[in-house]
């Protein structure tokens, strides 16, 4: 493709995207009009209309477009899995005790625990609802992938610094963080009347780029430098750039990175910008950034190959520019928010 196009196409995409975008909230405000019964919307909808990527309901559209489906008969399990997602997002504060979210106050902490856990199991009905209307077959992926999700969720919170390998971590995140990419782009091919390869190549390419995501995601939180710990760092969760560096370094090495990871997760306040200086410095010394990356970009790559046996159209090509705000984040609004 000739620069000039390539810039039409991005040009093109980025249209798209903030088009799509403001349609699924428009439609996310219709859904919450439509329940003025619940005591909980107010609740909903404070979690469900903040600022958002809606990656997910992008990716349910995009791929149903990409077979040939129609965006809005898709567009209703497009928000049940904003829905999902954001129910996710709401035990997740919870879980990691986060005082924001998207740079608002956490759910949990402008209304209390017990309100959030029932918000993000109001939404998991609610995204139920809407995504029964497309069958059986594609009930049972967003469930299975529930439960992907969930296991994964407990492998975050459970394995620490020396027994995690970057074989377990992965197949956390795929857990994790790409199963409802995967289940996105796998149900929105479904409902578009993909083939059974089609359906398959998608399904794969969203699985890696929820990888690739995740992986980006794991990046930006530890490049954060300033007076505050990343998040990552304080919640005591373990990613891949602290697993590269541990496996590179020598024993003595590894007995001050973990006593550093436990100073930073115990919240102890002495000392932790210098604890966090000296870190991010052994990730760079290491290279563990530079490893990261380059995972980042063989993720990017197979998900590419993957949709490769799709019909050329622009939706295709949309896809293949989703990848490309991976490799280059400050080119779009895709990563001002989470």
């Amino acid at each position: 493709m000739h620069t000039l196009d390539m810039k039409v196409s991005t040009n093109n995409f980025q249209f798209y995207l903030t088009e799509t975008k403001q349609l699924i909230n428009s439609e996310l405000s219709n859904l919450i009009s439509k329940i003025p019964e619940l005591k909980l919307r107010p609740y909903i909808e404070y979690a469900l209309l903040s600022r958002g990527k809606r990656l997910r309901p992008i990716l349910v559209i995009l791929s149903t477009q990409s077979v040939g489906g129609d965006r809005d008969q898709v567009m209703p399990l497009a928000l049940a899995f904003e829905l999902l997602h954001t129910a996710t997002l709401v035990h997740d504060d919870v879980i990691d005790k986060d005082n924001l979210r998207r740079g608002l106050p956490a759910l949990h902490k402008k209304w209390g625990v017990n309100a959030a856990i029932l918000v993000g199991d109001a939404m998991i009905s609610l995204g139920v609802n809407l995504a029964a209307d497309f069958g059986t077959k594609i009930m049972k992926i967003v469930s299975k992938y529930g439960l992907e999700l969930c296991d994964g969720e407990y492998m975050d919170t459970s394995l620490s610094l020396s027994e995690i390998t970057e074989e377990k971590y992965l197949l956390k995140t795929i857990k994790k963080s790409a199963s409802l990419f995967k289940a996105a782009a796998q149900c929105g091919a479904l409902a578009g009347g993909g083939s059974r390869l089609e359906t398959m190549c998608l399904a794969k390419f969203g699985e890696c780029l929820g990888i690739a995501y995740q992986l980006r995601d794991d990046l930006l939180d530890l490049a954060v430098q300033g007076r505050f710990v990343p998040k990552d760092l304080r919640t005591g969760r373990i990613t891949l750039p602290l697993i590269h560096l541990h496996r590179v370094s020598n024993f003595s090495e590894r007995e001050i990175l973990e006593k550093d990871l436990r100073i930073l997760a115990n919240g102890n306040p002495e000392g932790n910008k210098d604890v966090v200086k000296r870190i991010f410095h052994s990730l760079k010394k290491a290279s563990s950034f530079a490893y990261c990356e380059k995972k980042i970009t063989e993720y990017i790559q197979r998900g590419l190959t993957n949709i490769s046996p799709l019909e050329d159209t622009e939706f295709k090509i949309y896809l293949a520019q989703m990848t490309k705000l991976l490799v280059h984040p400050a080119e779009s609004h895709i990563h001002e928010d989470k």
